[in-house]
């Protein structure tokens, strides 16, 4: 049997194969067996299925009607993060920077000490800028 790449979080997956139709009747055959052995099922209101450009119109139909979920351009947002099929750019992580500000601005009116302010905020700014490394390939920067 061919091995099905995979990311597991929390409470999500997300698998990849590559797009004809024998891997997809495999990998519905897969996840049919690990419903029946775990009592899990795949809840197919809240998943979404996404291809690469590369993916042919017929395949993306004969997968959408072989797993009834449906399809959409882009992956959507996973913890706070945007998903992206393409390399990232200053829109990607504008979100992100107006969130910060948004919190830090929110944090200024609290009664923190300025010792208490400097640890949340650090603390904060420190867990964003870990999360957004692991979720994106960043460019690297060069220096002489």
């Amino acid at each position: 049997m061919d091995r099905v790449p995979c990311l597991l979080f929390t409470d999500d997956c997300l698998l990849f194969y590559k797009a004809n139709q024998t891997n997809y009747r495999k990998l519905k055959s897969i996840l049919d067996i690990f419903g029946n052995e775990s009592g899990q099922l795949v809840n197919c209101h809240k998943s979404t299925l996404t291809f690469s450009k590369n993916a042919m119109s017929v395949h993306k139909q004969l997968v959408a009607g072989i797993f009834n979920i449906s399809h959409s351009e882009s992956l959507g947002k996973y913890l706070g993060c945007v998903m992206f099929q393409q390399r990232p750019n200053r829109n990607t992580f504008q979100e992100l920077i107006n969130k910060a500000e948004a919190k830090l601005e929110s944090w200024e009116a609290n009664c923190l000490s300025k010792a208490g302010q400097t640890i949340l905020i650090q603390s904060y700014l420190e867990s964003l800028l870990a999360h957004t490394i692991q979720c994106f390939q960043l460019p690297s920067i060069v220096t002489s």
